[in-house]
């Protein structure tokens, strides 16, 4: 009885956890392009506006960093390992795509502009369901 209570206690510990990364990375990855388009709709005001999305997008930012290292303190050790290799994945894909962007754009072969930029947090998340994928399906 004891054992099970604790389990039940773990994983709505873990669930919380998980919800609050949830959120702070959909705010944090959001804030990024809605902080681009802010600053091309109200031009005049430009340096305003993007040192306002500067702010909130590393305040957001910092939000994240702290829901996902409170997630990681609440995963077992498997999980936890499976997630240290997902972000493993993801950060060696998002430097191998932004170092193959910068290499193309000083060629000329390319031209990056903030659009392009704005989507490495979805490519970031992306990687990282791929991460998972593939972690899971090898500790099974």
């Amino acid at each position: 009885m004891i054992q099970t209570k604790a389990k039940h206690a773990y994983a709505s510990s873990e669930k919380k956890a998980s919800k609050s990364v949830i959120y702070w990375s959909l705010a944090w990855g959001v804030s990024i392009p809605l902080g681009s388009a802010a600053i091309l709709l109200f031009f005049p005001q430009k340096m305003l506006i993007g040192l306002l999305a500067l702010f909130i997008n590393i305040l957001l930012g910092v939000g994240a960093m702290l829901a996902h290292k409170r997630w990681l303190g609440k995963l077992d050790e498997m999980q936890r390992q499976i997630q240290l290799e997902a972000m493993a994945f993801a950060l060696g894909t998002l430097w191998l795509t932004l170092g193959g962007l910068l290499i193309l754009n000083t060629a000329e072969i390319i031209h990056i502009n903030h659009w392009v930029i704005s989507l490495l947090p979805a490519l970031a998340g992306l990687s990282m369901l791929i991460g998972n994928l593939i972690g899971f399906l090898r500790l099974r």
